[in-house]
């Protein structure tokens, strides 16, 4: 990717232009040390200029940015314009509310000095100021003080709020700190160059941070303070940096020149410009252009271009605003196809076989069948954030509606959720999409200000939750989910990356809802493969490959270890990602941006199709040609699943797993199929599934049965005397185990029932005593009658 630059100049600013802010996806402000506020109306790569308003000569702004709720065009009109209100500071220490016509709606002396940071919260209901006095206030929509956040000696250069809204990230010097707005919370702050640091970014989609400063270097941070990557030195200072909205990039501005970098760090491009230093940089909601404030009074535009997608063999590249050029790769002919769109591209997605390119107002639908014929209809909104595609429809996401449709171009759905709000956005990050079910992430604080990350899961055809009571819930904040697409409904697993760097594994529907396991530690990427049930995960430096991802559910630890494969590599460097996974081959792009292949062991994607088409023949034949443990392994694992106990016999002889053998051999001796269907999930490890087939054909004793058999202890004892069956052989079994182990009883449930029977059989005792002695007494009255 690259920038394309358009240099205003004309009918312009005749001096710094300081500040820049888009209004709309059309509509750039202006202001700088000439006082005079302008409107940037575009029309393709041209630009008329509207003199909005002309302050007074002691005006000098230092910053300005719309309320978000104008720039989101979410409500009615009326709503709208109640929020169409830009604020800009000075360096008198003023800010000013004012509206779209230029009309000052209100004046606040906030500092003692220069605001050099003005910022509106993500819902718009506050802002923030921050000064060369060393202080950071916090003030209402309306421009009532709220708090004083900091108070120091030192001036603070720039301030951005959390993407939560709870914290205030700010720069003093060299350090970067960050404030909670709850005072009993403890702040941060930590050393991050060697010079000033002179801006901030933080994105509220990625959670990641950007800092620029006067040691010419900009580094990306997360969301706790860590460092991710650190730029090589430039020539002059960092002026200004700023994230895209959808945070797949950011700009950096320096002295004539400027960076578009990827999230990661790596630059995609560097143009250089002849305007001096960047002093301002914002980007249209849609992610696609950029303006900038330059040092020499001309305003800066430009538009991301060279945007390439790739998907099997094709390959799609955004060359202009409004022409993509689609090319066939490996093709002798070298088929090439020019896509003329009526409007500017916003947004373009390739994916199982179609290329999906959204404009400001309309959806084209190309087909790899067909490039000439796209199925085109009308968008309601222009205000589409992401598009996300799966193998029979896609999602349109705006703000926070989505909405699904087939390739056909035919309206499917509105998916919503329980307890959905109006104000809530969603991002591409938290939504996963597959064939039959919709993946939905939020993330709330409560009141002890713990987060909590609620994972809502839909099913697409009837548009209902998979689990009507409740969404699964984690406890703390989650950064990425991922969900597989092979195979029907009840494949379905759902693997998520937390903030403390934990990998979770969710199995939507087998055996009930939550079931969950965490699988690995320091995770930075995940993905599914796309031809088979395949997971992989960047664990630090090691790639980390799971065969059968359904078997980590299980008790078998060996089972689970001989099917991950775990590749080490140098090359990998700091902060890997995973791109995709198929025909065995994992893509990784390096923290640089290089992108390194690696394949792991090709055969399986071969023996998982054999397997998804019944063709268990075909699957036993592949693994005595290869002999291999690690296949065995996954035959062995995809047949207990499938219940084909003849192809896991063998597979489980073949690893030399004879204890699975016997048990196998035993199963086929059960003539009861509900008992046959229970052993064959315990086969597995499933021990829940097990349990759920006996209770509900009846079989109580043989549910407390099994659980005695896994030493699952607890669930037995709970059965036993739910249904009041097998209390005696329950305690009976645990009385053994613990002499066996020589051990004293812990378990309070155990301790409890134990005292309860002994006092019942003492009182039986006394009453079976005192039962002999009264017919004693009655046999001796009667012998003396008889005398």
């Amino acid at each position: 990717m690259k920038f394309k630059v358009s240099l205003w100049e004309k009918n312009g600013h005749t001096k710094i232009v300081t500040c820049v802010a888009w209004n709309s996806a059309e509509e750039i402000y202006s202001i700088g040390e000439d006082h005079v506020l302008l409107c940037w109306h575009l029309d393709g790569s041209s630009a008329q200029t509207t003199k909005i308003a002309e302050f007074p000569e002691d005006f000098y702004p230092t910053d300005m940015q719309w309320h978000p709720r104008a720039i989101q065009n979410t409500g009615t009109s009326i709503k709208k314009q109640s929020h169409d209100v830009v604020l800009i500071t000075t360096a008198d220490g003023k800010f000013y509310l004012v509206n779209k016509s230029g009309r000052i709606e209100k004046t606040v002396d906030g500092h003692k000095g220069a605001i050099l940071r003005c910022r509106w919260s993500y819902d718009g209901s506050a802002l923030l100021t921050a000064g060369e006095d060393g202080v950071i206030k916090v003030w209402s929509r309306s421009g009532m003080l709220r708090s004083t956040v900091v108070r120091s000696t030192h001036a603070i250069l720039s301030a951005v709020w959390s993407p939560d809204s709870l914290n205030i990230l700010y720069s003093q010097g060299s350090q970067l700190a960050l404030q909670p707005l709850n005072f009993s919370s403890k702040s941060k702050k930590w050393y991050a160059h060697e010079g000033l640091i002179l801006t901030v970014s933080w994105n509220r989609n990625n959670n990641f941070i950007i800092s620029g400063g006067e040691d010419c270097r900009y580094k990306v941070w997360d969301g706790n303070g860590n460092l991710l990557f650190t730029s090589a030195a430039a020539e002059y200072p960092i002026t200004c940096v700023e994230w895209s909205p959808n945070g797949n990039y950011f700009a950096v501005g320096s002295y004539n020149t400027i960076k578009l970098c990827d999230k990661t760090g790596w630059s995609h491009s560097l143009e250089k410009v002849n305007t001096g230093s960047i002093y301002s940089i914002g980007w249209s909601n849609d992610s696609t252009q950029v303006a900038m404030g330059c040092g020499n009074a001309a305003v800066l535009m430009a538009h991301v271009i060279d945007r390439r997608l790739e998907w099997e063999n094709y390959e799609a590249t955004l060359i202009k605003r409004k022409t993509i050029q689609v090319r066939e790769i490996g093709n002798n002919s070298g088929v090439v196809e020019m896509l003329e769109i009526s409007d500017r591209v916003v947004h373009m997605e390739l994916a199982f076989n179609y290329l999906v390119v959204v404009t400001t107002n309309q959806c084209h639908i190309y087909s790899s069948t067909n490039w000439n014929t796209p199925v085109i209809f009308d968008l309601k909104n222009s205000t589409i954030s992401a598009v996300i595609l799966a193998e029979k429809h896609f999602l349109l996401i705006e703000w926070n509606v989505m909405t699904l449709y087939s390739y056909q171009g035919r309206l499917l759905s509105v998916p919503k959720w329980k307890g959905m709000t109006p104000d809530e956005a969603l991002y591409p990050p938290c939504i996963a999409l597959c064939s039959d079910t919709l993946v939905l992430l939020f993330f709330f604080i409560i009141i002890n200000l713990l987060g909590i990350s609620v994972l809502h899961i839909l099913e697409l055809s009837s548009n209902k939750p998979v689990n009507e009571t409740h969404p699964h819930l984690h406890t703390c904040n989650v950064n990425e989910i991922a969900i597989n697409r092979i195979g029907g409904a009840h494949d379905r697993q759902l693997a998520f990356i937390d903030v403390t760097r934990d990998l979770f594994l969710i199995t939507i529907r087998s055996s009930g809802f939550g079931r969950i396991c965490k699988i690995a530690a320091m995770a930075q990427s995940i993905s599914w493969a796309i031809d088979a049930n395949v997971l992989a995960a960047m664990l630090d430096a090691t790639l980390s490959i799971w065969l059968c991802p359904n078997c980590v559910h299980y008790s078998d630890r060996k089972i689970i270890r001989r099917t991950r494969i775990d590749k080490e590599n140098n090359e990998f460097g700091k902060q890997p990602s995973i791109v995709n996974v198929k025909n065995g081959i994992v893509t990784v792009r390096r923290g640089d941006g290089a992108l390194i292949a690696v394949s792991f062991y090709t055969f399986f994607t071969t023996l998982h199709h054999h397997v998804m088409n019944n063709k268990w023949q075909d699957a036993l034949s592949l693994c005595r040609i290869t002999q291999n443990d690690i296949l065995w392994t996954c035959m062995a694992v995809m047949a207990t699943e499938n219940k084909q106990l003849s192809a896991a016999e063998e597979a489980y002889a073949a690893i030399e797993r004879y204890d699975k053998v016997d048990y196998i051999q035993y199963i086929d001796k059960i003539s009861n199929k509900t008992e046959k269907l229970a052993e064959m999930s315990l086969l597995a490890g499933d021990l829940l599934a097990a349990e759920g087939i006996l209770l509900q054909h009846g079989f109580i004793d043989q549910a407390i049965r099994i659980n005695i058999q896994m030493y699952n202890w607890s669930r037995a004892l709970e059965l036993a005397v739910r249904h009041k069956k097998q209390v005696d052989q329950v305690l009976e079994a645990r009385e053994m185990y613990l002499k066996l182990l020589d051990k004293k009883e812990t378990n309070p449930s155990y301790i409890s029932l134990i005292k309860t029977t002994r006092c019942k059989s003492s009182s039986n005792i006394i009453t079976e005593m005192e039962v002999e002695a009264d017919d004693d007494d009655n046999n001796n009255n009667k012998s003396d009658d008889e005398d």
